[in-house]
């Protein structure tokens, strides 16, 4: 029966989710680069790849990325890309279906720390959640990440005795997390510290001792392997994320506040919904406290990752805290669970509808407003101003058909230029930078984001004509 349930759930959203996403794309240009390594990885020129990355970065004004972001993702894409394309539609489908095995795993983990309703009640917050939902329109690596995340903790905390096998599995688990975003290597960090104390406790058992070490030994050695065979393949590029590491005291005062806050966007970004996220937060604290001992690498990981996003300096909103939020609704679960047990026996029936009524009131909501998105969408036509709109597509195509395929582009969005024209294209907010380029777009909606604004351009006193104008952007050539 249970099953049954699940599924229905797991169907609904498969179904509600497809109708949410649109055949465009927010701007932000991390997206064109997943997609751009992508493309190499079909196309085999990942070293040529690599040098692009290195001109649009080192001639921009600032850095905009990494060279390369862990290949995983792009690995993910490389057959989507090379069915149909830069097809935004089509590329954002694996974030469903990886979605889906999120919430089975969600499931998996929880059913024997909750009743099987609350888990399938806790499963369908996740599942109807609009937050969760409306970024599966993203082509970004969190959504998988979250799901590789998810079964390394479910494999990791599964009771029983279990062979090499398993452990190889945990192993390998890991390192698909890490090939997605490096800091999945949190994950590899906690089960060693907690089987080290798993080790102390067991340390007058010798036979003990040496399953500990053999199951860690099997852990680490099938994450290097994995990781040595991807080194070999795939170029390096991610070095520059570990340099951005700076003023880190200073960084987790700005962003303590923030992290702290947003949470709440789980339940909405409406001002009454951040009191409700103080509400459960008490109850988070109380299940966490509660639940210490037997779900010791949940905290870890909760603790480890906050740290790390707290001292990176760059504020990403709440796609950072995804893979916490599985953890922070299980413990407010445990917290209200612990409340309604030490009530008088009298209450304790009431005490449980109460929760029941309150978590299924939140999905409901969850549900409707997801349904009414996605009715939207489709009412828009799966449109979105962005990127892929008409007028931006108009410039593209002027720049691949009407200039000289080494002409350099200048764009506040370089990345998106580059796999949009194959042009080489850098971004610059200063004048004098300008004459590194042949192009100059600028946008006449986003003001002097990464770029100087089309009514300040005069004052550079460039040499510029322009050669295309529409709602949107302004095309100049820059006379040498």
């Amino acid at each position: 029966m249970h099953n049954k349930v699940l599924s229905v759930i797991i169907l609904s959203f498969l179904l509600i989710a497809a109708c949410t996403l649109t055949r465009g794309h927010q701007w932000g240009d991390d997206f064109a680069w997943y997609i751009l390594q992508a493309k190499s990885i079909v196309n085999d020129t990942m070293d040529e790849f690599m040098e692009t990355s290195a001109y649009t970065n080192y001639q921009s004004t600032v850095h905009l990325g990494p060279l390369a972001y862990p290949w995983g993702y792009p690995l993910i894409l490389a057959p989507v890309y090379a069915l149909k394309g830069i097809s935004p539609l089509a590329l954002k489908l694996p974030g469903l279906f990886f979605y889906a095995g999120f919430l089975v795993c969600l499931y998996l983990l929880v059913k024997d720390r909750l009743t099987r309703a609350e888990s399938l009640l806790l499963v369908s917050l996740f599942a109807f959640n609009p937050l969760l939902l409306g970024f599966l329109d993203q082509i970004l690596s969190d959504i998988p990440f979250l799901f590789f995340s998810t079964l390394a903790l479910l494999l990791m905390v599964r009771e029983g005795r279990h062979g090499s096998a398993h452990y190889a599995l945990i192993g390998a688990s890991i390192f698909f997390t890490t090939i997605l975003r490096v800091t999945g290597v949190l994950l590899l960090g906690c089960f060693l510290i907690v089987e080290f104390f798993r080790l102390l406790n067991n340390r007058q058992d010798r036979t003990a001792v040496m399953e500990i070490i053999k199951n860690s030994l099997v852990v680490c050695f099938v994450f290097a392997v994995f990781w040595i065979v991807n080194s070999r393949l795939f170029p390096s590029g991610g070095e520059s994320y570990f340099s951005q590491y700076s003023g880190l005291i200073e960084t987790a005062r700005a962003f303590a506040v923030a992290y702290f806050n947003i949470f709440s966007h789980f339940f909405g970004e409406a001002k009454g919904w951040r009191y409700l996220y103080y509400f459960v937060l008490f109850f988070f604290l109380l299940g966490a406290w509660q639940r210490r001992k037997q779900e010791t690498i949940f905290l870890l990981f909760f603790a480890f990752w906050m740290v790390v996003h707290l001292t990176y300096p760059w504020w990403q909103g709440p796609r950072y805290i995804f893979p916490l939020l599985p953890i922070f609704i299980y413990f407010a679960f445990q917290g209200m669970k612990t409340v309604i047990n030490r009530l008088p026996e009298g209450y304790c029936i009431v005490g449980q509808r109460t929760f029941y009524g309150f978590w299924i009131l939140i999905a409901g909501i969850f549900l409707f407003t997801s349904v009414q998105n996605a009715y939207l969408n489709l009412q828009n036509n799966r449109t979105i101003n962005g990127p892929f709109d008409p007028y931006s597509t108009e410039v593209y195509d002027y720049i691949k058909e009407e200039t000289p395929s080494d002409s350099v582009v200048i764009f506040f969005k370089p990345r998106v230029m580059v796999i949009m024209t194959e042009h080489p294209t850098i971004m610059s907010m200063e004048c004098d930078r300008m004459l590194k380029g042949d192009y100059l777009v600028l946008s006449r909606k986003v003001g002097d984001n990464q770029q100087i604004p089309p009514e300040n351009i005069d004052a550079c006193n460039l040499p510029l004509d322009q050669v295309l104008k529409n709602n949107r952007f302004i095309v100049y050539h820059i006379q040498k």
